[in-house]
């Protein structure tokens, strides 16, 4: 009966090994897979601690896949179940501080974060270390704190290196890239993003190189280097990716724009000024809106981008409304009207 017994939880343990790792690396379809048949083999095991921790897979598998409610549920689920201690108390708060992060709520995902890491050193797999400051670097570049972002970035690297995780070296480098991008070291960034691509990124089903592609784009966009961008965002664009496809479009529209070619900038206009209204994208319908009346509507220009900056400052966009702000601030100082250029350049301090 024991071996039996010790045989099922070893197979059990080696099972739940491979889901997560398939978790890790956004392996969704396979994570799915691997989920069934561990729960084919939940009713044979004891263990409560294993029990716990398949649980708690299961909640950020279903976070991953989008389904934040369920994952929430199967998190508590666990947690009352369950007496959770050392590592499965750890993925309680990790686990916790991603659902937190998913909805946007960035101050207390960073306290479950800060819970988690004490269990990190001594009771945790040091495979899933870069993993767990990957995540804490990612939730301080999107609450705007750039220095911690890329110390903990930093650390999410060095700890990537060190046990051969290729996927994960290619998702530390663009986050760092980004970093970077944010303080305008261009340089830097660019090495980031180049290197990311040589890091086994083609490995993940969430298509990682699109993601890349994408913000090589917003670089040499932001350098005025437009062939070069207009390059990238045609590589990123290729496979119509729903999270990036919006974004790299509009950023095709404004340079075509820029570089004189109406026809061209019209067509991508018309496909996503569409396609925001397809998806209700309320912030690419704006933007669209106000690349419009930039270059083609120009008698509604003030208005509707006085309107959208004020749009921006209501959803907390504070880096479309420092973009706006800044060109708006630009045209009104070009004609003379020092007083509104003032109040625009302010926003863009904010």
């Amino acid at each position: 009966m024991y071996q039996t017994d010790q045989k099922n939880t070893d197979i059990f343990t080696e099972q739940l090994d491979r889901l997560y790792d398939n978790i890790k690396t956004e392996q969704i379809r396979a994570a799915g897979k691997i989920r069934h048949e561990i729960a084919e083999l939940e009713a044979a095991i004891r263990d409560e601690k294993l029990l716990a921790r398949s649980m708690l897979y299961e909640a950020r598998l279903e976070m991953l896949k989008g389904n934040l409610d369920k994952g929430e549920k199967l998190l508590e689920g666990a947690a009352e179940a369950f007496v959770l201690t050392g590592g499965n108390l750890y993925y309680y708060h990790f686990f916790k501080g991603l659902l937190l992060y998913r909805q946007d709520k960035l101050q207390e995902a960073i306290v479950e974060y800060e819970r988690a890491e004490s269990f990190l050193t001594v009771q945790i797999d040091q495979r899933e270390v870069s993993d767990f400051y990957y995540k804490l670097a990612n939730t301080y570049y999107y609450m705007g704190m750039t220095v911690f972002s890329i110390l903990n970035a930093d650390k999410a690297i060095e700890a990537a290196i060190s046990y051969n995780q290729e996927l994960q070296l290619a998702k530390c480098r663009l986050l760092q890239g980004l970093n970077y991008l944010e303080k305008a070291d261009f340089r830097k960034a660019e090495q980031l993003f180049l290197a990311a691509l040589e890091d086994g990124a083609t490995e993940s089903e969430l298509q990682l190189p699109i993601y890349i592609h994408h913000n090589l784009g917003v670089l040499y966009f932001k350098q005025n280097q437009l062939e070069k961008a207009l390059w990238y965002f045609d590589r990123s664009m290729q496979n119509q990716h729903p999270e990036y496809y919006l974004k790299s479009l509009y950023y095709v529209t404004e340079c075509c724009f820029l570089l004189g070619r109406k026809e061209q900038a019209m067509d991508y206009f018309a496909e996503g000024f569409a396609l925001s209204k397809e998806r209700d994208e309320d912030a690419y319908k704006w933007m669209f809106a106000m690349l419009h009346k930039q270059y083609i509507d120009k008698d509604s220009f003030e208005g509707v981008w006085q309107e959208g900056i004020k749009y921006f400052q209501s959803i907390h966009d504070g880096p479309n409304v420092r973009y706006y702000s800044e060109q708006l601030a630009e045209y009104y100082k070009e004609n003379q009207d020092f007083e509104n250029a003032s109040k625009y350049y302010l926003l863009t301090l904010k």
